[in-house]
């Protein structure tokens, strides 16, 4: 592990195709080889021994609580880990590569993406909750922050967004918005889940799922196909050796470019958007992106579930009111 005054380098002895964070402090990278390994920012040390998929995993996330990890490999299998183990809980077998993966924030689905088909399964049981949903060339899937609905794209038949509830299409942006066939996370969402983000070579493209028009913006122009991530407030591209941070209100530029010595693989930020992870070849670059941005990008707004709201007014009234 190296230090600068902006970024930290965890090195590993295999190429890393896949990272995601666990909270703020840990972040997750997927091998070739299958090793899945979890690194404390802090210090650069691994945390937990080391859990093995069957081939190269190329996709990896976290739940939002913390409490599982799901991965895509190149074995054709999806499998569900429990984060405090790194005991394998379920695994899943496709009929090609698992490129994309993803799990619903409230932690009970996880979709997996496998060139094929888009499939939703159940956490913890594994159940099948849709069956196979065909989209030739899929690449990436990415749920809506609520959950109620994922997105899909591909490299040949564009973006779609479907309901999580029976599989039906909300959505469908048609060829429009095919990507490049290059291991990418070419997918975001805004906060409130009316917008798509889908990367493409040399731009972005926002559908306001509301309204039938898209618009468009350059990006890293003469460079492959893009991998974003966002956290809501800004979204974070890779291309090449470098990455720009675009606002996702007024779809400017912001800070400075991020540049590094190779071509980025993958990236992911963290919850809160403080912490941006690059990998490429063996490394993997953690940014403290406070360096080159406002706070403001940084504060999040705690969504309350609605128990929860009533029990603090019945409280509050409680209070104001006492037998």
């Amino acid at each position: 592990m190296t230090m600068g005054a902006k970024r930290i380098e965890i090195v590993s002895q295999s190429d890393v195709w896949a990272v995601a964070f666990a909270g703020e402090s840990q972040v997750i990278g997927g091998y070739a080889g299958g090793d899945i390994r979890r690194w404390r920012i802090e210090d650069g040390q691994q945390q937990g021994p080391t859990m093995k998929a069957d081939g190269t995993v190329w996709s990896v996330v976290v739940s939002q609580d913390g409490q599982w990890i799901v991965t895509g490999d190149s074995k054709c299998k999806a499998m569900l880990w429990d984060a405090a183990t790194h005991e394998k809980v379920r695994e899943f077998t496709h009929n090609g590569n698992v490129f994309g993966v993803d799990i619903s924030s409230d932690g009970t689905k996880l979709a997996t993406a496998d060139l094929n088909n888009v499939q939703i399964f159940s956490i913890p049981s594994g159940d099948r909750l849709l069956p196979p949903l065909p989209h030739g060339c899929v690449l990436g899937v990415k749920f809506s922050p609520h959950g109620t609905r994922f997105a899909t794209v591909s490299h040949k038949q564009g973006s779609r967004v479907y309901s999580t509830d029976d599989g039906n299409i909300f959505f469908d942006s048609g060829q429009s918005s095919c990507v490049g066939y290059w291991l990418c996370t070419p997918l975001a969402w805004s906060p409130d889940g009316q917008q798509l983000f889908v990367a493409n070579e040399g731009k972005i493209i926002c559908y306001d799922l509301s309204k039938p028009s898209a618009l468009k913006w350059s990006i890293h122009e003469n460079q492959p196909q893009p991998s974003i991530a966002s956290n809501g407030r800004f979204i974070a591209c890779a291309a090449g050796p470098s990455v720009s941070l675009w606002d996702c209100v007024s779809y400017k530029q912001i800070g400075s470019i991020i540049s590094h010595t190779a071509e980025i693989e993958c990236v992911a930020l963290s919850a809160s958007g403080r912490y941006l992870a690059c990998g490429n070849g063996k490394i993997i670059t953690i940014h403290d992106l406070r360096d080159v941005l406002p706070l403001g990008y940084f504060e999040r707004s705690v969504s309350v579930h609605p128990l929860m709201k009533l029990a603090s007014l019945t409280i509050f009234m409680l209070f104001l009111c006492p037998a």
